[in-house]
């Protein structure tokens, strides 16, 4: 490959270099537009040992974990995760990950200094169980995409680690499995009840969708009165320019499931209530549409949309403001206000799952309204072990050895 040439241009600076032949012609790679010929120089020198590598700026030898981490990042994070699983994996390593290890070169990073380091989460910061493995798991997969496919490295050194003990927080623990119970729920229907908020909050409690699915219902499209059924057919996310867009479902769940009369009729009221307040408000109605890139847009219904807009009909406010995840965290805080302090998101779909099973439901038919995608999460998260289940686990106990006695005794 040629050299690196840099070449002034009116006031400004640029770089270029050759490349790979293409159909036997001569390329080059330039970039102009640098205020002196030093930051061409940088520039150009970075841009030539990233085309020189294939794409990695740095030598895998030479490159530091912390370099490593951001082209992680960026090349596989960004592009296959969710903006939300981006955001908490960047906060990780930068919070967590480089200051401990970011210094050191990939190639030599050692177990040793990773149990070290996972060792100090513990001891010097005071970490739980569940964020000390949340950490160390972020570490654990980038270094598994430096196995393959980037081949920087043969082994993985987090694998021959281990995670301290911490001893579990009974409190904690049960925060995070909190069950409504029906007078918490109570409370709460009556509190939201004629407000926007109410009807999010009972798909929730009568479907066990996840918060971003119920948010991404289209009332239009994806209820079947006829067959009495909801479709979960995407869900509504913020990207890290905080818009709105529509992607699919989580573990790509979709599934269609059955709901009551009482949800029913509830869905009913609220369509009649937007075709009426669509007449009330006139110009001033703000109507959602969905664009091909499957990101979301408002327009007052006065205003004609592009051609390659189509509307949709998601949970709204009155003027026809649309509601999003957003929303269920106001619930939360004015839930927790009300004395509920364990309340939180989660909380109606693990309640919706744990009546399932309390009522006799099949765990298979749990998971499949839950969208999980193996029954091992819906046994070990969603279903929690409550006062109810384990009297009738007792109860089939008396029943069964009840049965034997009199059977040995005749």
């Amino acid at each position: 490959m040629g050299e690196l040439r840099t070449k002034k241009r009116g006031k400004s600076w640029e770089y270029s270099f050759e490349c790979a032949r293409v159909d036997g012609k001569r390329k080059s790679i330039s970039k102009g537009g640098f205020r002196t010929k030093a930051d061409a120089i940088a520039a150009g020198t970075k841009a030539k040992a990233e085309y020189d590598n294939a794409g990695v700026v740095f030598r895998p030898s030479e490159m530091s974990l912390s370099d490593y981490l951001d082209f992680w990042l960026k090349s596989f994070v960004k592009t296959n995760c969710t903006d939300n699983t981006y955001d908490s994996y960047a906060s990780a390593i930068r919070i967590h990950i480089k200051p401990a290890l970011g210094h050191y070169k990939l190639s030599s990073l050692t177990p040793a200094a990773i149990q070290q380091w996972v060792d100090s989460l513990k001891s010097e910061k005071g970490l739980s169980a569940q964020s000390i493995a949340n950490f160390r798991g972020v570490l654990s997969g980038a270094l598994k995409y430096a196995i393959y496919p980037c081949e920087y490295l043969k082994t993985n050194p987090c694998s021959l680690t281990r995670p301290p003990k911490v001893p579990v927080d009974p409190r904690g623990k049960m925060r995070i499995e909190h069950i409504c119970t029906g007078q918490e729920w109570e409370d709460i229907q009556n509190h939201f009840n004629g407000t926007c908020y109410y009807l999010p909050l009972m798909i929730c409690y009568f479907t066990g969708l996840r918060i971003g699915e119920c948010f991404g219902l289209d009332l239009a499209r994806d209820v079947d009165f006829s067959r009495h059924t909801i479709t979960v057919a995407r869900q509504l996310q913020q990207d890290l320019d905080h818009k709105w867009y529509y992607k699919n479902p989580k573990y790509d769940s979709f599934r269609t499931i059955k709901i009551g009369n009482t949800l029913e009729s509830l869905i009913k009221s609220e369509i009649t209530a937007m075709k009426m307040n669509r007449l009330r408000y006139g110009e001033y109605y703000t109507k959602t549409y969905v664009d091909q890139n499957n990101y979301l847009h408002w327009l007052p219904a006065d205003q004609t949309p592009p051609a390659e807009y189509m509307e949709v009909w998601p949970l709204v406010k009155e003027n026809g403001e649309m509601l999003n995840n957003n929303s269920m965290k106001y619930c939360v805080r004015i839930i927790k206000r009300m004395g509920y302090e364990d309340f939180h998101a989660h909380c109606l779909r693990h309640t919706h799952g744990t009546i399932l099973a309390e009522n006799g439901a099949s765990p298979k038919a749990i998971m499949e309204r839950l969208g999980h995608k193996n029954i091992k999460t819906t046994m070990e998260r969603y279903i929690t072990n409550t006062e109810l289940l384990q009297d009738q686990a007792v109860d089939l106990f008396e029943a069964a050895t009840s049965t034997a006695k009199k059977i040995v005794y005749r």
